[in-house]
């Protein structure tokens, strides 16, 4: 159905492309429209009072729009950085820079969280004497409320968690978790496996700062999303400094832009912007009535299907295969696995890759949830808009020729 619009396909007939959670394709529609802006607009921007860089600045203004748009925030709470990782680090630095974290603090982790969300608070802890704790899940996969309800003590200043897992798949209900925040409490969210695949209310969340990353939303590469709420900007003192973060700058100091534009040091991704632009665009283009919420209803609805098509299959493999995730719960088209007689999960990715499947092996960064289940690592299947239930069969079909070597 959506297939052809993306010339990776065309171009790789064959291709079973099942690693979306790691990145996605891009369509004909992203790669032409930044075909256009290098070839037609492009330019530095900020203070350039020529056209190109006229035209090239309302395009990365206008992609930060279609962002707000998407989260339901004001264009003015969009800071783009290089990736999620980049945002997640920026944000942490900051808030020990504007003395939010201080020594004796702690930060509260989730423990299915991927290494960008929980490497930055682990590094505070040793940098500056900061407690970093995680908290668990249940056996349904579901959040420890009891873990989460005893650790969350008058010391916890930050509380990071991520959406959805990107081994489990599940959805977590952030509200619940910030229903039992105290105002103060800083929460961040790492929205990377989420935000490309169901609508989401940045203020409906009540988050003080969400992540994603565009190359997982059909973009290019290099361009990470933070969105922080304008209170919090106001707030927090930026990690860089430099170029686009002043006001002012003399010899005896410098004066700092009050709005987002303090956390955008240095030339920006404006190839990524417009790349992020395009693709939104073209998610709107899914919708009969030409929205940004209704494409990523197409989207949602279509991975829906593929879920219910995944687990059917999944459950006819019978103990043969180990899933990780719930199987009842709200989840995304990610599905991570282990054979009962198979350890080496590197070896059954490239089993799957001698017949052009792409799926992905390994902790996937996110070892202390591994280690909670007692695995080494998972091998991964993620599906997206252009997967049909015909690459699930071809999956299938090969890990059932795998299941049957090992008997």
């Amino acid at each position: 159905m959506f297939k052809h619009l993306f010339p990776i396909f065309n171009n790789n007939p064959e291709l079973v492309y099942l690693d979306n959670a790691a990145s996605t394709q891009k369509p004909q529609m992203v790669i032409d429209g930044v075909s256009s802006f290098l070839a037609h607009d492009y330019a530095n921007i900020h203070r350039g009072l020529y056209d190109l860089s006229e035209r090239s600045e309302s395009l990365y203004d206008q992609s930060k729009q279609l962002v707000a748009e998407l989260l339901n925030i004001s264009s003015k709470e969009v800071i783009y950085t290089y990736n999620a990782t980049y945002a997640i680090n920026l944000v942490a630095q900051s808030l020990v820079n504007s003395h939010f974290l201080q020594k004796g603090d702690k930060i509260l982790v989730s423990i299915w969280d991927h290494h960008a969300n929980s490497l930055p608070r682990l590094a505070l802890g040793k940098l500056f004497g900061i407690q970093v704790e995680f908290f668990g899940l249940e056996e349904n996969y579901e959040i420890d409320r009891s873990d989460f309800e005893k650790k969350y003590d008058d010391k916890v200043k930050l509380v990071a968690c991520g959406h959805v897992s990107n081994v489990t798949g599940n959805i977590y209900d952030l509200k619940k978790i910030k229903s039992r925040l105290r105002k103060e409490t800083f929460f961040l969210v790492d929205g990377s496996q989420s935000v490309p695949n169901f609508t989401i209310d940045f203020e409906d969340i009540g988050a003080d700062a969400l992540v994603f990353t565009a190359h997982k939303m059909m973009a290019q590469t290099g361009l990470g999303v933070l969105v922080l709420k304008n209170q919090r900007v106001k707030e927090l003192e930026p990690l860089i400094v430099g170029g686009g973060t002043i006001k002012d700058v003399s010899i005896a100091g410098f004066d700092l832009q009050k709005n987002n534009q303090k956390f955008e040091a240095g030339t920006p991704n404006i190839v990524g912007a417009v790349s992020l632009l395009h693709a939104l665009e073209f998610i709107r283009t899914l919708s009969p009535v030409h929205t940004l919420s209704g494409g990523m209803q197409v989207i949602w609805q279509h991975e829906e299907e593929l879920v219910r098509y995944a687990l059917k299959n999944f459950q006819q493999l019978g103990d043969a295969v180990q899933l990780l995730g719930s199987q009842t719960a709200p989840r995304v088209a990610l599905f991570s696995f282990v054979l009962r007689d198979e350890q080496n999960f590197n070896r059954i990715g490239e089993f799957f890759a001698e017949q052009n499947i792409c799926i992905r092996c390994g902790g996937h960064c996110a070892y202390p949830l591994h280690k909670h289940y007692h695995l080494g690592g998972t091998c991964r299947m993620s599906a997206y808009l252009y997967n049909t239930t015909e690459d699930l069969d071809r999956f299938f079909t090969r890990l059932s020729e795998l299941i049957k070597q090992q008997r």
